[in-house]
This record gives C-alpha cells, sequence and structure tokens, in this order.
C-alpha cells in the first residue's frame, strides 16, 4: 500500500486503478521524480541501497516487483 501511495503522490494521472502487476514503466508514472521517491522509499526501507546495483526495469517495473525486491533485500 505504502508503494502505491508514493506512487499516487507523482502528478501523473492514471486511467484506470493502479494494480499491482501493471508496468510502472510503461504507464510512465515512474518518471523521474517519482523514481527519486521511491528510491528514497526503498533505501529507507532497507537501511541503505546502492542504486547502481539495482535493474530498475527488470527489478521495479511493477508494485509487485517493488514489494518483491524490498522483502528479498530485508531477508538477507
Amino acid at each position: 500500500q505504502l508503494v502505491k501511495e508514493l506512487l499516487a503522490e507523482s502528478e501523473k494521472e492514471l486511467d484506470g486503478e493502479l494494480l499491482d502487476d501493471m508496468s510502472l514503466i510503461d504507464s510512465g508514472l515512474l518518471d523521474s521524480l517519482a523514481l527519486l521517491r521511491l528510491a528514497e522509499w526503498v533505501s529507507e526501507a532497507l537501511g541503505g541501497l546502492a542504486l547502481e546495483r539495482v535493474d530498475i526495469r527488470a527489478e521495479w517495473d511493477t508494485v509487485a516487483d517493488i514489494v518483491a525486491f524490498v522483502e528479498r533485500r530485508k531477508a538477507t
């Protein structure tokens, strides 16, 4: 839910509901400002994050991907 709230703060308009498996990149919701906010949130959630080691297209394309990324990193 927190990821969806963060993306809702974006100035981008979404036609319909934000689904967990919707591509954030292809939909345009994950623009540079939203990406910065998201990276800050993920970094705080994980206690730090090296963004150069993240393949954003592969690992953060959907809300479900982002949640899974955070859960995997917290588990290690």
